[in-house]
């Protein structure tokens, strides 16, 4: 992919991360690049920014990212835009709308390339930018190969992120009616999909128009899953009918089983006004399988986090989770490649426990050896097991070497981090005993210095608390 629209791409995300002035020695840290270099990525990055939006650079204060306070657009909007005008989609996008019509020479000239520079740019992707979709272009008579599901995860992604939040790419299909088409399920099903969720699923389903009118077909083997007994299998049914008739093709069971996986774990939720409850649909589940697959992982979750609160809400999530899981299992070429751009964050952000939720996964899977998993649903078991987590509420003695500030600064700072369930006690005790902790109640300390005592626990953290402190504040709060 085009070297300065990464560039260009990190040094925006990284501005739009903070409102402040970033230091030329962060942004170079940062991107990898030198001072000169970074002052003539922002003068091309300007160029191509909104009017509400520009890149300052000072000499004595950085970078800083100026924005139109009533202006709507996003810097993920910008960057989506950008995306479009870089070569890389620009030829993956021609490929995919003209197939394999043309030779290198009339590629090229489409492109308005040499034929020698166009050879060399589809050997660099291929060995970089395709390769983690076990993708390539031919050379002879440019077209994409591989296999169709690797194909199509590759095509869903691009066009999602050239077109996250507006637009229509495909030509040959129109999104008012694929769009009414899943608006009609919804309604069948007296279920409504997440926004991005329903935007994307419209996508799958012109990228499967555009690919079975050039004859490319997905494989997907009937007796891996009970697809017809599936809650989506009649509405899937009648959706491939329909687009069978309005566009004069043909969708074989393996491809109404393609469409049927990507609408069953898409994000979705009933309508409000619907009868359903959580216990209903939990009890959807019950004398299944994934009640007992659930029941084994349930067992393990309690064990390794005690304090994880399982309420109608979290079995529940579970029970989508293992559903969803097994739909990806019937597809496994297709789950060899989903990625989650979650899963860096979360492996740095949520260490512990993904590194214990990877532990709880091999235990439960020698109960179903069959059953794989990947990064991809790590992560969102990871967060799904985060957002469960509930602090005892406790009490700490904060003991800063500093002045009573900087003390009630530091109370706020970890307050705002942790939450209501830490009591935080700035008074002065008359000595740090264990005798005074126990008067006061003080479950564990909170110290910039070494403490000793023997009855409460000592955290000990910099003068302002790092990341890896407020971590070991929140572990206390678990025990």
């Amino acid at each position: 992919m085009d070297k300065d629209f990464k560039l260009a791409s990190t040094l925006l995300t990284l501005l739009d991360s903070e409102q402040r002035w970033f230091t030329l020695a962060e942004v170079e840290k940062s991107l990898h690049i030198s001072d000169k270099t970074i002052r003539k990525l922002v003068e091309e990055i300007n160029g191509q920014l909104p009017t509400a939006m520009t890149i300052e650079v000072s000499r004595g204060k950085g970078i800083f990212l100026q924005r139109d306070g009533r202006s709507s657009t996003t810097v993920s909007e910008v960057v989506s835009s950008m995306y479009r005008q870089t070569i890389f989609y620009r030829l993956m996008n021609v490929l995919f709308t003209n197939g394999d019509q043309w030779s290198m020479e009339e590629l090229a000239e489409a492109m308005f390339m040499s034929t020698s520079s166009l050879k060399k740019l589809i050997m660099q992707l291929n060995n970089h930018d395709l390769k983690p979709y076990k993708i390539r272009i031919t050379y002879s008579t440019p077209a994409i190969k591989g296999n169709e599901l690797n194909i199509r995860y590759f095509y869903w992604k691009l066009y999602g992120d050239a077109y996250e939040f507006t637009g229509w790419p495909f030509t040959n299909s129109d999104y008012d009616v694929i769009h009414q088409l899943i608006t009609k399920i919804e309604h069948e099903q007296n279920i409504v999909y997440f926004i991005n969720a329903k935007r994307k699923l419209s996508f799958l389903v012109a990228i499967v128009l555009e690919r079975v009118k050039t004859g490319n077909y997905v494989k997907v083997t009937e007796s891996n899953y009970h697809w017809e007994q599936a809650f989506f299998y009649l509405p899937i049914k009648a959706l491939a009918k329909t687009l069978e008739d309005r566009y004069s093709i043909e969708l074989p069971k393996s491809e109404m089983f393609f469409l049927q996986s990507l609408f069953s774990i898409s994000q979705y939720h009933y309508y409000e006004e619907s009868d359903m409850t959580p216990r209903k649909e939990i009890e959807l589940y019950k004398n299944k399988e994934v009640d007992q697959m659930g029941q084994q992982l349930f067992t393990l979750l309690a064990k390794a986090y005690p304090h994880l609160e399982m309420n109608e809400r979290f079995i529940l999530e579970v029970y989508e989770f293992l559903a969803k899981l097994l739909i990806d299992n019937a597809i496994p070429e297709w789950m060899a490649i989903s990625k989650s751009n979650l899963t860096n964050y979360v492996q740095i952000e949520c260490q512990q426990i993904y590194q214990t939720m990877q532990n709880c996964m091999q235990k439960w899977q020698k109960a179903y050896p069959s059953v794989l998993y990947n990064d991809f649903h790590l992560t969102k078991l990871t967060l799904l097991v985060r957002s469960g987590l509930r602090y005892k509420s406790k009490r700490a003695f904060l003991v800063i070497g500093e002045e009573f500030s900087i003390r009630h600064y530091i109370a706020n700072l970890i307050k705002n981090e942790i939450g209501d369930q830490l009591i935080i006690i700035t008074s002065i005790m008359k000595g740090l005993t264990d005798e005074m902790v126990q008067l006061h109640d003080i479950d564990f300390v909170i110290s910039n210095f070494p403490v000793v005592l023997s009855t409460v626990p000592v955290v000990i953290i910099s003068t302002i608390p790092s990341k890896r402190d407020l971590d070991n504040i929140r572990k206390e709060l678990l025990q």
